[in-house]
């Protein structure tokens, strides 16, 4: 299969019948072990690409189409998007190449049927320069309902920044396993691989990872989740703001930890480092093949104080109760945040999904509270964007579980962050250079009385 044949398949086993982008980009590079990275790079441009601007292409596609997006054959709707992407926003591609491609897919497809329409439809693109030019929820590619709600909480201008943010390339961060190597020669080991690593200032174990590209003819290079760095465990793909949630709760050695939801395991990876590997670090998760991989994730790491417990978080543990120093509560949320790894999210999420999630997030919440022994903390966070499941669920926390904020133990330099301040709200784009950015993020701290 061809790069174009697969990434039309992808973008429609995502937009058409439900998949998941990231999930279906690694299965099928899964398959390939060694495939030519400049078209592994190329694949994951038009996927996430076509997707992530999938509203703002139909916006253009009605201007140039007899026939109105939705009432296309889906696979061939798919292919006319994906395109008109490389038409109108990738500038390297020949708009010939762009056309006679997408004629050769549907032509494999479907015969000669629909080919002198696709052509037809692409060619009346590739010469068009009057187009309309499409505002407000279009232009970003977000559903009207999800523009409406950020905008009502952040502000058109920020919710613009948060848009533009997720039609870009996220930034790659690593994070050093501090318990095996020092920060320097993981890096060197990085770019012996053929990747730049650059610490975060604040934070030496934080590596911002990119390929280096001294050399754009070299293809036999190794896949970075094939370099000796992440192969033995000495670093660990986790963004930064997944680090800053577990860096603002300091886990401190000889502490006892719980995950509730772990999967794939790198806060509870990250508390176990930074407790020196002293103490007790729990990590739960649902089903099997979730705990699979955080066994082998902390195996690859080399943690012995790290366990992994196969539970569901909505149940009650009595054994858990009045236990922990720390409970980790980083909960099933819509995933806004990252909509810059997985684009088609945001076209999933609707109010009463949100409120669903609101509701089983308090649900887990109820027995986290009660893991905690007195004197301990609760650490509180999402990887999403919205109120019901961020501030609403930490005024839940403080107002009717009892417990009190506590300051987040992160330096003032990181945006948001106040003398005291026990909860931080994380927007993609808050740096205006973007320098060290990352997803949007919830993080939040509270503490349980000692004579609870």
């Amino acid at each position: 299969m061809n790069s174009r044949a697969l990434a039309a398949s992808i973008i429609d086993k995502t937009l058409e019948q439900g998949g998941k982008s990231h999930e279906l980009l690694r299965e099928a590079f899964r398959t390939d072990p060694a495939p030519d990275l400049r078209e592994r790079s190329f694949i994951t441009a038009l996927v996430h690409g076509t997707v992530g601007t999938v509203l703002t292409l139909d916006f253009y596609l009605a201007q140039v189409s007899k026939t109105p997006p939705a009432g296309l054959k889906p696979y061939l709707r798919s292919v006319l998007r994906m395109g008109l992407f490389q038409l109108l926003y990738m500038d390297r591609i020949p708009a010939s190449a762009a056309v006679n491609e997408s004629v050769k897919l549907i032509r494999k497809r479907f015969g000669e049927g629909l080919t002198a329409y696709t052509n037809g439809v692409l060619r009346s693109a590739a010469r068009k320069t009057d187009w309309i030019r499409p505002e407000g929820a279009a232009a970003l590619s977000l559903p009207q309902p999800l523009y409406d709600a950020l905008t009502a909480l952040y502000g058109a201008e920020r919710t613009r920044q948060i848009a533009a943010c997720f039609l870009e390339a996220p930034p790659l961060w690593g994070r050093v396993n501090e318990s095996r190597i020092r920060p320097e020669e993981a890096v060197r080991l990085l770019e012996r691989d053929g990747f730049s690593a650059v610490p975060h200032p604040l934070f030496a174990a934080s590596l911002t990872l990119e390929r280096r590209r001294e050399d754009p003819e070299e293809t036999e290079r190794l896949p970075l989740e094939q370099t000796e760095a992440i192969r033995n465990g000495f670093v660990q793909l986790q963004d930064l703001s997944a680090q800053l949630a577990v860096l603002a709760a300091a886990p401190q050695p000889g502490m006892k930890v719980l995950d509730l939801c772990a999967a794939p395991g790198g806060k509870s990876l990250h508390a176990a480092d930074l407790m020196k590997d002293r103490g007790e670090v729990i990590a739960c998760d649902l089903t099997a093949s979730k705990c699979r991989l955080i066994r082998e994730n902390a195996e690859r790491s080399g943690f012995s104080c790290l366990s992994v417990r196969q539970a569901d978080a909505t149940v009650f543990h009595p054994a858990f109760e009045n236990t922990f120093d720390l409970v980790i509560a980083d909960l099933p949320c819509s995933g806004l945040g990252t909509a810059s790894r997985k684009p088609e999210i945001k076209y999933r999420v609707t109010r009463e999904k949100v409120e669903e999630l609101a509701a089983l997030q308090r649900q887990i919440l109820r027995n986290a509270m009660r893991y905690v022994k007195p004197g301990g903390k609760l650490l509180y966070s999402t990887c999403t964007l919205t109120k019901e499941e961020n501030a609403d669920n930490a005024l839940y926390i403080e107002k009717e579980l009892g417990f009190a904020p506590s300051a987040l133990a992160l330096p003032a330099e990181i945006p948001g962050i106040r003398s005291g301040c026990h909860s931080l709200q994380l927007l993609p784009g808050d740096r205006p250079d973007r320098s060290f950015g990352y997803d949007g993020f919830f993080i939040s701290l509270f503490a349980k009385e000692k004579n609870a």
